[in-house]
């Protein structure tokens, strides 16, 4: 992944879940989205996210078990170095 690729993502990450909860202003959105359309990583946590975000709205206890595991490693990611 090329250095640019590296920041797009980073920026992405730092807005998917005002995006996800509409709390971006439009040009952040479409940035966002036009990044998730590209990018699997990143469409895999909005998809991630979303799969939560609708399980505590629906009340339900059941959480798909890849997405836990997906937002697990997200979460360990930003932890790790960027040298990584």
């Amino acid at each position: 992944m090329s250095p640019a690729e590296i920041a797009r993502c980073y920026r992405t990450s730092r807005a998917l879940q005002r995006y996800l909860d509409g709390e971006v202003d439009d040009p952040t959105a479409a940035r966002v989205a036009r990044h998730l359309q590209r990018c699997r990583r990143c469409g895999l946590q909005a998809r991630t996210y979303r799969a939560i975000q609708q399980a505590l709205r629906s009340g339900s206890r059941d959480v798909d078990e890849l997405a836990l595991r997906r937002l697990r490693a997200f979460t360990r990611s930003l932890a790790e170095p960027d040298d990584a």
